[in-house]
């Protein structure tokens, strides 16, 4: 942790003399702390280090940092990240790219280690994963043709981890010659006609990483390991017609490129919510379908409601997943929003309750106190495990 605050010091000694107030920084820190116990016999209670919001183990720190010149035209942004994950080092770069606009910003060129929101989905389970995807080392190009309408080709030669490894690189050799098929090319499409609709379509071609950078360029006794990349479609259809009201349709599908038939994933998410002055509820609805036999459909439906009073807000979900387990109660031992995690077995189902109170200390700061009910069934055993997490959580944005 030292290492990490003179390293965060000496960054925004340089940044303040180079670029002074046109370098516009922000992020936060989450972490929270959880007293996990169930009703298996010899099963201690355990307590544990981990962030709801961030969705991550101890504690997850985020530092945004942008800049563009005077007439708007260039500029770079990057993130640096420090959580807890030891084997990906606890300090990570995000992303960290440049951009050029052209004809009056209808044209944009970005190069480095590419994140961009622009395409992501606005639904409850994939608008993650649909930023994170379509990330990594390569180049963009951006084209709004038309008020609302953007377009996007890419190129990646490296993707990037996911949150869990501190969402690195996923591969640490740069440099290496790539053949066409190692890289990974993407495109994009999004129109929105205001107060109307949003749809949108990301795409990813089928590539490769390099999983043993130490041995490249391989040989006989140290030969290359190829890990597959899968390529990818995400759709997103939002619903803008009505104030207060959201309605979003998303959809993913894995393993376009690789036997679909016989390996392909398809995610589905619905994501609805509404409020009526300080009163909120919503429904989050997701359908996971394998092409394989030994899997059926699982199924999650989370209905929620919240009620804002003054700097209190408490809220109450209920989760039941048809073909999916908790997270809570096993070896991950994580109790986010999403703490949950299909299986395609028709014999396992889940019922989860959550009651949980938000105080607001400030604009920027807040603290959730809740406690996490899950019942796990298996009904080819006869069995079930009741497992409850209280946890407290703390959320600082600056």
């Amino acid at each position: 942790m030292k290492r990490i605050v003179v390293i965060a010091a000496a960054f925004f000694m340089l940044t303040g003399v180079v670029f002074a107030q046109d370098l516009r920084l922000d992020g936060y820190f989450n972490t929270g702390l959880g007293i996990i116990s169930n009703d298996v016999d010899g099963d201690d209670s355990r307590v544990k280090a981990f962030g709801v919001d961030s969705e991550q183990n101890g504690y997850r720190f985020r530092l945004n940092g942008s800049y563009q010149n005077e007439a708007r035209t260039a500029g770079f942004r990057f993130r640096l990240q420090s959580q807890v994950s030891h084997s990906a080092g606890y300090l990570s770069m995000p992303f960290a790219f440049g951009w050029v606009n052209f004809l009056d910003n209808k044209l944009s060129i970005n190069a480095g280690i590419i994140e961009d929101g622009t395409w992501s989905t606005g639904d409850y389970w994939l608008a993650s994963d649909s930023v994170s995807d379509f990330t990594g080392l390569g180049t963009l190009i951006k084209v709004t043709p038309i008020d609302g309408l953007v377009l996007g080709l890419g190129a990646q030669t490296v993707g990037r981890d996911g949150g869990g490894a501190n969402n690195r690189l996923s591969d640490a050799t740069f440099g290496r010659l790539l053949s066409l098929e190692d890289a990974r090319i993407t495109g994009h499409f999004v129109y929105t006609m205001p107060d109307m609709f949003r749809i949108g379509f990301s795409y990813r071609t089928e590539g490769r990483v390099n999983a043993t950078p130490s041995g490249y360029p391989g040989d006989a006794d140290n030969p290359v390991a190829w890990a597959p990349v899968s390529s990818k479609l995400y759709g997103d259809f939002r619903f803008l017609g009505v104030s207060n009201l959201t309605a979003v349709v998303s959809a993913s599908f894995d393993n376009l490129g690789e036997d679909f038939e016989n390996t392909g994933v398809m995610t589905f998410s619905e994501t609805f919510a509404y409020r009526v002055e300080d009163i909120r509820f919503g429904l989050n609805a997701v359908q996971f379908m394998y092409n394989r036999e030994d899997r059926d459909t699982s199924m999650l439906f989370n209905v929620w409601g919240s009620y804002t009073i003054n700097d209190f807000v408490p809220r109450l979900d209920v989760v039941y997943f048809m073909g999916g387990s908790s997270t809570a109660g096993a070896s991950a031992a994580t109790w986010h929003r999403k703490g949950f995690s299909a299986s395609g077995n028709p014999d396992i189902s889940l019922l989860s309750i959550r009651p949980s109170l938000r105080i607001n200390l400030d604009s920027r700061t807040h603290l959730e106190i809740g406690d996490m009910i899950n019942i796990d069934s298996n009904a080819a055993t006869d069995t079930s495990v009741l497992t409850n997490v209280f946890y407290i959580d703390l959320r600082w944005s600056f």
